[in-house]
């Protein structure tokens, strides 16, 4: 029997500032409430909780960012999953769903905290027009291996690597054209890499579908950190540039870099899906993308789409990719 090993997660990067300034507030404080005059003890403790309680937000912040919440689910029955090892030993999952004859190929890329069981309801409509499906598990989700802190740089380079290599072994015989779909920060890999993917390919990309796609890390962590959560997410911040300098791709922040136009526009015909009510992104990150698309990309907001959920949350999104198959 073929073993299937286990995810790796290696230990995740830590915000040592947060760290560093709890530790001297727990030791100032404690020697201030053991030692001082009663008069003060109250009010010096609620400010203790107050400090406090903002180095807790900042290391929240700090992990929610660096390191996802892994499900660890299985597309269904249909699929067959393939693992792939890079030269380091990064395991990257992968399902496959071949049919008998030529075809179109979709290879899906799912969201942030989610796994290619999400993928397999998004591309159904791909799926019942006759498509080959490939379905990624992002690094960090699913059954990938995660990394020290996430980045969707290194998330995309990981998964170019495996398309590089595997690619090859699938028949290109039964390969009629490929697209390439995106959803949330799985969109975001897709502007970043398409192009390249496009290149190492068997056949280049025909087209591009984005679902409620994130263009900006400067926005998502605004939004995360906005109102009282904003001191916090300074810390968090300079926590995170670290992280990033010390376990991360190697290479400096840049902040314009993680942002379109900056990030990446893809060269390739695209469609996008947007929710109208996203509570996850809001409108904001299509709003970045619209000035950059190309005269042959379409855009539809679906009024009824939710950014998560399944059945009823997800609006017209049939309709409008069988609408695009046609076309």
């Amino acid at each position: 029997m073929l073993h299937v090993r286990s995810p790796i997660d290696p230990p995740v990067s830590r915000p040592f500032l947060t760290i560093f300034l709890s530790l001297i507030l727990l030791f100032i404080f404690g020697i201030f409430l053991v030692n001082g005059i009663g008069f003060f003890r109250l009010p010096m403790l609620i400010i203790g909780i107050f400090l406090m309680s903002i180095l807790v937000v900042s290391y929240r912040i700090f992990v929610g960012f660096v390191y996802p919440k892994r499900k660890n689910r299985r597309p269904s029955n249909e699929y067959t999953r393939v693992d792939w090892h890079s030269s380091e030993n990064h395991l990257i999952v992968r399902y496959e769903k071949w049919n008998d004859s030529l075809a179109p190929l979709i290879i899906a890329i799912h969201g942030w905290q989610s796994d290619s069981s999400s993928s397999e309801y998004k591309i159904r409509p791909f799926i019942d027009a006759g498509y080959h499906s490939v379905m990624i598990d992002l690094p960090g989700h699913g059954f990938s291996d995660g990394m020290k802190i996430w980045t969707a740089i290194e998330s995309g380079q990981r998964i170019l690597s495996m398309i590089e290599n595997q690619s090859a072994n699938w028949d290109k015989s039964k390969i009629q054209s490929i697209v390439l779909f995106g959803h949330s920060i799985g969109g975001f890999v897709v502007l970043r890499h398409a192009d390249r993917m496009s290149e190492i390919l068997p056949m280049p990309l025909s087209r591009i579908y984005l679902e409620s796609p994130m263009t900006s890390f400067p926005l998502v962590y605004k939004q995360r950190t906005k109102g009282w959560k904003f001191i916090a997410g300074i810390l968090a911040l300079i926590d995170l540039r670290w992280a990033f300098n010390r376990d991360g791709p190697g290479s400096e922040i840049i902040w314009k870099d993680f942002e379109v136009p900056g990030w990446g526009v893809p060269s390739i015909s695209t469609r996008i899906l947007q929710a109208k009510d996203d509570v996850a992104l809001g409108e904001h990150h299509l709003n970045l993308l619209r000035p950059y698309a190309r005269d042959d990309w379409e855009i539809i907001i679906d009024p009824n789409l939710k950014h998560f959920g399944r059945e009823e949350k997800r609006g017209n999104a049939s309709i409008h990719y069988e609408s695009w198959l046609k076309n």
